[in-house]
Parts: structure tokens; C-alpha cells; sequence
């Protein structure tokens, strides 16, 4: 919320807009169209939500430039919604939460530990032997940094995030609340009566400017590395096993699953709720849809959907006959009776 507010006249300025209005109106607020009230400014991103824009009571809307829709309230029209949105955001959202800079007075942090310039260590925090945090680090309340740690420049580790023994993060991640990353890969093998766990000696190296979600686990390598690539966006709740490469800018939908030793190119986006099974290699810019099971190798570019997986267009087809089995039960049941018929009546003569 901005105290003062902002004139439309000047809002359409930051925005690189036009308006369609009054440009004295005042707007102080930023709300989606549905919840918007006179005071606020909403925006429209998708046209296909276009009407909703007929029943908002916002004070102003930022539309793309040619859009021919009507509404009561004052428009501002910008050449890409997404990035005024971002202006937006900047103007009215309320700042995050921050940790004050420093180390809280209940964080345990080692003697041995080496801390940059600019950290903030929050309420709780556990700080191992040897850990070393970058500059301008903000590590909040309840967290856990285990021995021999690395974590570059102006990251931030939301609370309850656990990084265990000997893993590295690199510089601007981001990693939301409750993650874990380094906890020992799923191994075991079945000895005599029992099963017996397979240590797992390697690290993770999470790369620069990756963001993971809340409760994510990252499973550390059996030897090795398991690795995050560069750029790398990984939704909540989502498992990536021991040894699996992720490659740099891929997406990583909610509730993803992929199996060890998995290998994703640069690129890939994985749907929600998508497994993929072990020691699958994924090539670069492919696409799995949500709820996807993968369980072999795809190709640079594919898209696939489906369990088990298969092409985008395939599956759709096949939905589609499926849809229509009703019916061709009914003319595969009219042709039997027909047959039946001409049968009986070839008998009778």
C-alpha cells in the first residue's frame, strides 16, 4: 500500500502507458480484478479473462495496447502487461520480511564458520564447523547450515531450511521454507532378510540464481554430485533423488518426482505431479505434461504427456477415440445385430 497514493497521469508515466481516463483519479493499492476496489489498480494479462473486466470495481486496469474490450474503469494501456506488472509490484506490494543484518543473539554459529559482509543470521539458526556464507546472505529463523557448507552472495534461505554436510550453493538462490537439501539418497540393498542401506558420500552443488520452493528435497549423490543448474526454477514439494543433473534454466513444476541418476538437459519443463524414473536422460528444451510419467529417454524437444509418456499430439488422439468408445459401442452392437440378422434370415431359406 502506498500512504499517498499515485495519479493515474503519473502511473501511466512509470508504466511507459497511455491512459484512458481521468488522470487526476488516485489509485494506492494492487489488486487481481475480482477483488480490485475503486482505489486499486488491477491489471489484465490474458484476454481470454476478459471478462471479468466488464463486473471489476477497480479504479484503474492495465491492459495491452489494442485491446478493444470496455470497462467502467480507467485504462492504462502498456506494451506488455507482465512487465508493468512487475512495476507494479515494486510500487504497491509491501516489502518482504527481512532479518535484521547481524547475527540474532539465539543463532549458534562455530567458531570455524566464516560469515561476509552484510549477513543476517535470524532467530535459531545453526551454523556447522567450517560453513562459509557470501555476502549479503540472509539466513532466517530456525535454519540449519551443516559442516563445511558453502553459500555464495545475496541469497536468501527462508526458515527451517536445512543444507546438510559439504553441500554448495551458489550465488542469488533463493530456497523457501522447510527444503532440505543434502539428506542421504533413497539406497538400499536386500541382504539375506533385511534391507541394508547404501551410504551416500557424495554432495549437492545448487548453481546461481536457482530458486526452490517450500519443502523441496534435494537428495544428495551416492559419490559425486547431484546437481541444480544454473537458473533453475523448482516448485514446492517437489524430489529430486541422489545423482540426477538438472540442467541450466529448467522448470520444475509442483510435485515432481525424478528418480536417481537422471540426467535433464538446458531447458526442460516438467509439469505437475511429473515422475521420472532412473538413469532417464531428458534432452534440452523437451516438455512433459503434468502427471507424466517418463520412463525412458526423450529427445531434444519433445513433448510428451501421458503414462506411460507419448507424444503431445498422440495422446490428444487417442483422448479423443476414447472419448467416442460409447458410441462405437453402440454401432459395433448395431453391426453384430445386423450380421446376426442377415445370418438368421440366409438359414431360414
Amino acid at each position: 500500500m502506498m500512504a499517498d497514493g499515485i495519479k493515474l497521469s503519473e502511473l501511466a508515466l512509470k508504466l511507459g502507458g497511455s491512459l484512458e481516463g481521468s488522470g487526476e483519479k488516485v489509485v494506492d493499492g494492487l489488486a487481481a480484478l475480482h477483488e480490485a476496489g475503486g482505489r486499486d489498480v488491477s491489471f489484465l494479462a490474458d484476454e481470454r479473462y476478459a471478462d471479468g473486466l466488464a463486473q471489476t470495481q477497480a479504479g484503474a486496469v492495465v491492459v495491452a495496447r489494442g485491446f478493444t474490450g470496455t470497462s467502467e474503469a480507467a485504462l492504462v494501456l502498456v506494451d506488455n502487461v507482465e512487465g508493468a506488472l512487475d512495476v507494479l509490484l515494486d510500487l504497491f506490494a509491501p516489502a518482504s520480511e527481512s532479518v535484521p543484518t547481524g547475527i540474532a543473539a539465539s543463532a549458534v554459529v562455530s567458531a570455524t564458520a566464516q560469515l561476509g559482509e552484510g549477513v543476517a543470521i535470524g532467530p535459531n539458526v545453526v551454523i556447522g564447523e567450517d560453513a562459509r556464507i557470501g555476502g549479503g546472505t540472509v539466513v532466517q529463523a530456525g535454519c540449519v547450515i551443516g559442516r563445511g557448507v558453502t553459500i555464495g552472495d545475496q541469497c536468501l534461505l527462508s526458515p527451517n531450511v536445512v543444507v546438510y554436510a559439504h553441500c554448495a550453493v551458489g550465488n542469488r538462490v533463493i530456497i523457501h521454507a522447510n527444503t532440505t537439501i543434502g539428506a542421504d539418497g533413497f539406497g538400499y540393498r536386500w541382504v539375506g532378510d533385511h534391507h541394508e542401506k547404501i551410504r551416500h558420500v557424495g554432495t549437492v552443488l545448487i548453481e546461481d540464481d536457482v530458486e526452490i520452493g517450500a519443502n523441496a528435497c534435494i537428495d544428495r549423490a551416492k559419490v559425486g554430485k547431484t546437481v541444480i543448474g544454473r537458473g533453475t526454477k523448482v516448485d514446492n514439494l517437489v524430489q529430486v533423488a541422489h545423482n540426477v543433473h538438472v540442467g541450466e534454466d529448467c522448470i520444475l513444476v509442483a510435485q515432481v518426482g525424478i528418480a536417481g541418476s537422471s540426467e535433464l538437459g538446458r531447458g526442460v519443463m516438467l509439469g505437475g505431479q511429473c515422475g521420472v524414473s532412473d538413469h532417464v536422460c531428458i534432452g534440452e528444451g523437451a516438455m512433459a505434461g503434468a502427471q507424466c510419467g517418463v520412463h525412458s529417454s526423450l529427445e531434444a524437444g519433445a513433448k510428451v504427456i501421458g503414462t506411460p509418456h507419448r507424444p503431445y499430439r498422440t495422446h490428444l488422439r487417442e483422448l479423443k477415440m476414447i472419448q467416442r468408445l460409447p458410441e462405437l459401442a453402440q454401432e459395433v452392437k448395431a453391426l453384430r445385430k445386423l450380421v446376426n440378422d442377415r445370418g438368421n434370415a440366409t438359414n431360414d431359406s
